[in-house]
């Protein structure tokens, strides 16, 4: 049974989540990519008009820059009040971008290659993580390289990150309101 709507902006989104979050979580849950950010939050404005159920609108802040992510996140759930009560939907912001909880501490890389990071990419990472993390793995395939990556003590480290747990904490509200 499908208790929640879970928007992000793309497919490879989609198959993270589909991975990281807890079993139970994606089973009842309808995760949609919205091949890019305005599609996503069109199809999320859609869903509140259209459905009873609960959106998580998930989607790349696209900035560092703390002022602009707040703005982004502001306009955001601004734009969804629109069709529907702030507690009938949650807004996530990846900063910069999705691939950022791979660089959320660094055991999590360590753990992904087998070795230490350097500093150097560290810091790019932080900025650039999606470019970073292709560069790594030496893909522009993600997908199919995480795939075998993604052992289940990479996901455990992975769905412990700040990010992650603050979409599992909403998506159990979810859950136990339906």
């Amino acid at each position: 049974m499908t208790t929640q709507y879970v928007i992000v902006e793309g497919a490879f989104e989609k198959f993270l989540l589909e991975r990281i979050l807890p079993e139970n979580i994606v089973a009842q849950s309808k995760i949609i990519p919205g091949n890019g950010y305005n599609i996503a939050l069109s199809k999320a404005r859609s869903l509140l008009v259209s459905s009873e159920l609960p959106v998580a609108l998930i989607v790349d802040a696209d900035t560092t820059d703390s002022t602009t992510v707040e703005e982004k996140k502001d306009f955001l759930s601004q734009s969804l009040q629109q069709f529907s009560h702030p507690e009938h939907f949650h807004v996530f912001l990846a900063v910069p971008e999705m691939e950022q909880i791979f660089f959320s501490r660094r055991e999590i890389m360590e753990e992904l290659l087998g070795e230490a990071m350097s500093d150097q990419q560290w810091e790019i990472a932080s900025y650039h993580p999606g470019q970073v993390l292709r560069d790594l793995l030496h893909t522009q395939d993600l997908e199919t390289s995480l795939q075998t990556l993604l052992t289940p003590k990479v996901i455990e480290k992975l769905r412990n990150t700040e990010f992650v747990q603050d979409i599992i904490r909403s998506s159990h509200v979810a859950i136990k309101a339906a």
